[in-house]
């Protein structure tokens, strides 16, 4: 339990830079000189630093200790964010996105593959924990935010207090005994990975993280294009974020009553739903909150959900979560990119468009992976007395 909670506080440190840019992202763009299409490179940025990351990183989790590694990448992070507030000019804002995407990367990838190396098959709750405490990073950045708003020096105080909560974990990390990776290398080289199932759910991480990512990164913006001061735009984000995390925290206990694959798809209509509701009903105090608090609270447990169900028809390593976490990344890169060059041009409406299109887009994706999965296991459950008797 000792590891689970450290791993626990990696992830809250996780979500607090995560939670940080939408709030932030016009005084970035303001900082920078960057028009709203310019600045929403930054996600481009940051997620083509996690895409890499993930790649190159994730198989150093099978391989080698992993908690110096994952202990450097946090500091790394601290490092970024620290940094975040003195970056005057946009390359060098892309640039330090970049990196700190590679140090997230590998915190996300490390968590998840030493939660697995930990607990095994009974990692679903663990699991569910370690996203949970992500959603409670993601939670107070904004919430922090919100109340720094009226300073002028709002974002450096933002950036450098998140700076410094992350260093006592990486202090803890560094004195913690990482678990053993033997057992897991021989286990996951006894066979070989599926190209075809990676590949999709690469793609399914793709479309739906796409959607999280991009509520995450633009709810603040939009808000505020719908009427919503500069403060109650904030308590907007941080709702969103309160809600992901109750969401998060309920489904380690949904993990151990109900199948991962039926949180999924009963998750994703949902979200899919109030992304329509945003979309068909008229802009008001009242829509906004019900989308941010609806939104939050049914997408939250589809990330964690879709990793159990990964685990249970693939088995979960570094480099396996290395390539999902390359689909999710690429999906956090493109898809808030997108809506960064159709915002002012098409309106605040293109976020919810864009989501709905994710959403519908994933939901048919893991349709079709459940079926492929259910139909390969009843051809091999059939072919199993031929064998038999073939014998």
């Amino acid at each position: 339990m000792k590891k689970t909670f450290l791993y626990a506080l990696a992830f809250i440190a996780l979500g607090l830079g995560s939670g940080s840019l939408g709030p932030t992202l016009p005084t970035l763009a303001a900082q920078t000189h960057a028009e709203m299409h310019q600045i929403s490179n930054v996600f481009l940025a940051r997620s083509f630093g996690t895409m890499l990351g993930a790649w190159w990183v994730g198989r150093w989790y099978d391989r080698v200790a992993g908690h110096p590694l994952l202990a450097l990448s946090l500091l790394a992070s601290a490092v970024a964010l620290a940094l975040f507030p003195a970056m005057s000019l946009l390359w060098m804002l892309l640039a330090l996105s970049l990196f700190f995407g590679l140090a997230s990367a590998s915190i996300n990838v490390g968590g998840n593959a030493l939660i697995v190396q930990v607990h095994g098959e009974r990692v679903r709750p663990f699991m569910s924990t370690l996203h949970f405490a992500f959603g409670l990073g993601g939670c107070l950045a904004p919430l922090l935010f919100a109340k720094l708003v009226t300073r002028a020096d709002a974002t450096q105080l933002l950036y450098w207090t998140l700076a410094l909560a992350t260093l006592p974990v990486v202090a803890l990390t560094i004195f913690a005994r990482s678990p053993q990776v033997q057992a897991r290398q021989e286990k996951t080289a006894l066979a070989p990975l599926p190209i075809a199932t990676l590949a999709l759910f690469a793609l399914y991480f793709f479309l739906e993280v796409g959607a999280e990512a991009s509520v995450m990164g633009w709810y603040y913006t939009y808000a505020s294009n719908r009427g919503a001061d500069k403060q109650t735009a904030s308590y907007l984000n941080s709702g969103f974020w309160a809600a992901f995390t109750l969401g998060r925290l309920a489904t380690i206990w949904t993990s151990t009553r109900f199948k991962a694959i039926h949180l999924v798809l009963v998750h994703l209509c949902l979200t899919l739903l109030v992304a329509i509701s945003l979309l068909l009903l008229p802009a008001s105090p009242m829509t906004l909150w019900l989308g941010a608090i609806g939104l939050g609270l049914f997408v939250a447990p589809v990330f964690p959900s879709t990793f159990g169900f990964a685990q249970q028809i693939l088995g979960l390593s570094g480099k396996v979560t290395g390539i999902f976490l390359v689909g999710s990344s690429a999906g956090g890169m493109f898809w808030p990119w997108l809506i960064g060059q159709f915002f002012a041009a098409q309106g605040p409406q293109i976020l919810p468009w864009i989501a709905v299109f994710d959403l519908t887009a994933a939901l048919a994706v893991i349709l079709y992976l459940v079926s492929h999965t259910n139909t390969r296991k009843e051809t091999h459950t059939k072919a199993m007395p031929l064998l038999a008797n073939a014998d």
